[in-house]
């Protein structure tokens, strides 16, 4: 008898939205300030000087710092969510956590229309809170340290659909192109134990399969001593200068003799894929990275109870310092070229 799917285990339900519904707000900001402050167990510490003498405001479940002693007048006043990226949000603590929990339950994402009548909040609302969770999550997926052992290295270009015109005379012959630029995603996994799948994904948005941008990804993220698998593709021949490689030819097969292939790479553009035709439909290619980053997050993720994937990713939202590259995003205050500092593209198009 088949083991069952993870996803349909016991441990794969750890949180439900019925839970949080019956917490109380002491629950929900408690939760908050141990996520926000994990090394002092949820005591808070001010952003501002690190001073650990506060006043804390209960009516408006803020404090104050009485200073330090590097900043004894600091005197500043801040929130759970002061300095993070989810600054200024207007959004409710446990509304925030419901959503994050949705976001943390749908294995191919959601759009944020869908996310935004679940909540009951308007599309701006649910569009930049979606957006600065992935950004918070391309923005902390280097704190690791370089892939070992069997990483495998392959491409798949987004080829945008075209419609096709009502009248058969109106339909050119031939090979139809789309008005979109054709786009490569280049992914890099971890393989993980035998029957376990891979352990760690990286993503990247280049034109082309190309020699110089494979390597540059490939040299910066994967340790010298690992084994590269990929295809038979010319751009990955450069890869043999400072690894060992192992090519799978498609051109005759997809397992060679000794079992070697790069399943786990295509398992990677087979989620992508249906997340971007089921859920987001279009996307510019400024967004690309940020979507490519989130569905490796999810299958970095995919054997995790839903409740630790949800408060991981509220950690690392509530643990990222500076502004989100999305706070002001509908006044136009963010699209400007310092945010391309931030790990994240400055132009942005339309998206789900």
């Amino acid at each position: 008898m088949h083991e069952s799917h993870f996803l349909l285990s016991a441990k794969a339900r750890s949180l439900s939205l019925p839970q949080i519904a019956e917490w109380d707000e002491e629950t929900v900001f408690k939760t908050f300030c141990e996520l926000r402050w994990p090394k002092t167990d949820g005591v808070p510490i001010c952003p501002k000087c690190k001073g650990a003498d506060l006043y804390h405001i209960k009516a408006r479940q803020q404090w104050r710092c009485k200073g330090c002693e590097e900043d004894p007048d600091c005197r500043h006043t801040f929130s759970v969510t002061s300095g993070t990226w989810l600054h200024s949000t207007n959004l409710p603590l446990k509304t925030i956590l419901m959503a994050i929990l949705l976001l943390a339950d749908a294995a191919k994402g959601i759009s944020a229309s869908q996310l935004m009548r679940h909540i009951g909040v308007q599309y701006k609302t649910a569009f930049t809170l979606y957006h600065k969770l992935r950004s918070a999550l391309l923005k902390t997926r280097y704190d690791k340290p370089s892939m070992k052992g069997e990483v495998q290295v392959d491409g798949a270009y987004l080829n945008p659909y075209i419609r096709v015109a009502n009248k058969a005379e109106d339909r050119p012959a031939g090979n139809r192109k789309s008005s979109m630029e054709e786009t490569c995603i280049l992914v890099i996994r971890q393989a993980g134990k035998k029957g376990e799948g891979a352990s760690r994904t990286l993503t990247y948005v280049i034109d082309t399969e190309n020699a110089n941008d494979i390597r540059h990804h490939v040299e910066s993220n994967v340790n010298s001593n690992a084994t590269i698998i990929s295809d038979e593709h010319q751009a990955y021949g450069d890869l043999e200068v400072n690894f060992e490689r192992i090519v799978v030819n498609h051109s005759i097969c997809y397992v060679g003799p000794e079992g070697e292939n790069t399943n786990q790479a295509e398992s990677f553009f087979a989620r992508f894929r249906r997340m971007f035709k089921g859920q987001i439909h279009k996307a510019s290619r400024e967004y690309l990275d940020l979507y490519a980053n989130e569905v490796a997050y999810r299958e970095d993720m995919r054997s995790t109870p839903n409740g630790q994937i949800a408060f991981d990713m509220l950690t690392r939202m509530l643990t990222m310092e500076n502004d989100s590259p999305f706070r002001g995003y509908w006044s136009r205050s963010n699209r400007n070229p310092a945010v391309a500092s931030s790990g994240v593209p400055s132009s942005m198009g339309l998206a789900a």
